[in-house]
């Protein structure tokens, strides 16, 4: 059986467990005195430890020296219109699980839900992410960044190396792109947004996206790759941010079928792990 799994940031050789981790271990899980467990701080660290469970509050101390997980070597970010309600939750809770490193909330013209970015709604996307990454394993926690527009999205575009968008208009599957970059042997090195490139529509088509022959150094290409995935409302993206879209790259399809938001998010970051995994690459 797995030890439960604790969030402590920063994490130190001793100290206490903050109230809604304490609450977790003493009242629901109902964890005896001197219980093993593994706590992680989110950025990669973890350790096992011992809790010694008071009334009032819930102290530990590690019984081993703090282990760093690996950097991974690519990181991915789905950016992706609110879905209504709890569902918000659950495409969260998916990704996370499937190793996705980003999530953006994107405000779209056609979006029905609206996240906003104020301090307490923040607090609880991140409350999520722990809670998380605590149930799957994960010691890096799922990152949720402030609400943002497409356009705002494009101009950031120098931190990803791939971007991608999805839309049910599309010729070519996610998986048919990916395949068609291994088939063509560029491999890791895969097709990226050439950043100098206007996103004005009078910016060729065939110039938005290209593939890399030139060295990273020459491109400004992060030290970690960035994979970013676009995902729009279930209204459909507008024929304004299709047009802006349309000069980064030709739109993917995921399926055969119209998804929901939190559908369409979950097959994205799995199509593209396992797309990866079967290039030699992990998450």
């Amino acid at each position: 059986m797995n030890m439960p799994r604790f969030y402590v940031a920063p994490l130190d050789l001793h100290g206490e467990l903050s109230t809604d981790q304490a609450h977790h271990a003493r009242d629901v899980l109902r964890l005896k005195p001197d219980a093993a467990v593994v706590l992680f701080d989110g950025s990669g660290q973890w350790a096992p430890a011992q809790l010694t469970i008071h009334k009032k509050q819930v102290t530990y101390q590690l019984t081993a020296e703090i282990v760093c997980d690996p950097p991974p070597l690519y990181q991915l970010t789905i950016a992706t219109a609110v879905p209504q309600g709890y569902r918000a939750h659950d495409l969260l809770e998916k990704i996370s699980q499937l190793g996705v490193d980003q999530l953006i909330w994107l405000e779209c013209r056609y979006s029905v839900a609206h996240p906003g970015a104020t301090a307490d709604k923040m607090d609880k996307w991140k409350r999520l992410a722990i809670e998380s990454a605590k149930q799957c394993g994960r010691n890096r926690i799922l990152a949720v960044e402030p609400p943002c527009t497409p356009m705002e999205l494009l101009e950031r575009r120098d931190k990803y190396r791939t971007m991608i968008w999805t839309d049910v208009q599309a010729a070519q599957s996610l998986l048919e792109r990916l395949i068609s970059w291994r088939t063509d042997n560029i491999g890791p090195s895969w097709p990226i947004v050439d950043h100098n490139e206007s996103l004005s529509p009078e910016a060729s088509d065939n110039q938005a996206a290209k593939t890399l022959d030139r060295p990273a150094a020459h491109r400004g290409i992060p030290q970690i790759p960035c994979i970013a995935v676009m995902i729009g409302p279930e209204g459909g993206w507008s024929q304004e941010e299709r047009e802006l879209l349309n000069h980064i790259a030709p739109p993917v399809l995921l399926g055969r079928h119209i998804l929901r938001i939190e559908t369409a998010a979950t097959a994205a970051a799995a199509i593209i792990q396992a797309a990866l995994c079967m290039s030699g690459f992990n998450f």
